[in-house]
């Protein structure tokens, strides 16, 4: 990933919104480019949320807002169960 410096400045505060949440890392990718150009994360709008491979868990640890449309717990059984 990468975003022009022309684009993202030290005084911009971003919100990152992605389609899903798995294990966190295209998060953190965004994250580290945010942090890289001095800018500050105001927190994270997700679509759907796979609460089950951790992605949100690291992300609460390190104080990040996370916002969810659909948390899914499990796929168990083609099943899915979803977090009310």
């Amino acid at each position: 990933m990468a975003i022009s410096p022309r684009h993202l400045t030290s005084s911009d505060r971003v919100l990152i919104i992605d389609d899903f949440l798995a294990n966190g890392k295209a998060s953190q990718a965004l994250i580290s480019i945010i942090k890289q150009a001095g800018a500050t994360v105001a927190g994270l709008g997700i679509v759907i949320e796979k609460s089950f491979q951790g992605g949100r868990a690291e992300l609460d640890a390190q104080g990040y807002r996370v916002e969810s449309l659909a948390r899914v717990q499990s796929l168990a059984g083609g099943v899915v169960t979803f977090i009310e």
